[in-house]
Formats: structure tokens, sequence, C-alpha cells
């Protein structure tokens, strides 16, 4: 049997692999957490061009049907413009409430993303 004996070249050399290893596991780990959370980013903004479209063909549905019950086209689309106007006034009136409850489901949403971890039975059962 080979006698080990007690090296400080080898603690040194463990150590650098330590450290090596500890660094490329932190950077793996960024990198994940930041492609997760641009992943959400994106979703979420594929939701919200979504959404926009459904606002506009409601609003072109309402401003039909107003036109209809008040028999004109055009107070039809005007009566839609002004509903969207009075929104916009309504929305200015708590835009500091507004602001603060958004700024706070993103940072909530953005420290989920960051700090959800991905087990191996969760990407598992994702691809069963």
């Amino acid at each position: 049997m080979e006698d080990k004996k007690f090296s400080i070249k080898g603690v040194f050399q463990k150590s650098k692999e330590y450290i090596d290893t500890r660094f490329k596991l932190a950077k793996l780990r960024l990198v994940e957490r930041s492609s997760r959370l641009i992943a959400s980013l994106l979703v979420d903004g594929i939701k919200a061009v979504f959404a926009i479209f459904v606002i506009f063909f409601l609003s072109l549905a309402l401003g039909f049907y107003l036109s209809e019950l008040l028999g004109s086209s055009s107070l039809g689309f005007l009566a839609t413009g002004g509903i969207f106007v009075l929104l916009i006034i309504l929305v200015s009136l708590v835009e500091n409430r507004l602001e603060r409850l958004f700024m706070n489901l993103s940072i909530k949403r953005f420290l989920q993303k960051w700090n959800d971890e991905i087990t191996e039975d969760d990407e598992q059962g994702k691809q069963n």
C-alpha cells in the first residue's frame, strides 16, 4: 500500500478545484434563474398582447352594439370612446395605489421565479 502523506500542495490543489466547482455551480444557477425570468417575461408579454387584442375586439363589438341601440354608428363609437375616457380618468385617480400594487406584484413574481428550484422530479413530470 502506498503511504499517503499530507501535502500543502495537494490541499491547495483540492481547494482550487473546490472553488472552481463552486464558481461553475453559481454560474449555472445564475443562468438557470435568469433564463426562467426571461421566459416568464416573454410569456407575460405574449399574454399582454393577446389581452390587448381581446380588449380591441370587445371594444369594436361594444361600438357596433351601441350603434344599433342608438341608431347611429358615430354615436355608438362615440359612446364607446366615452367609456374609455371615463376608464382613463378612473385609473388616473387611483394611479399611485395601482402603481404600488403592480410594483409589489412584480417584485413577488420576480422573487418567486428567481427562488424557484427546479427538481428532477418536476422536470420528469413535465416531460411525461
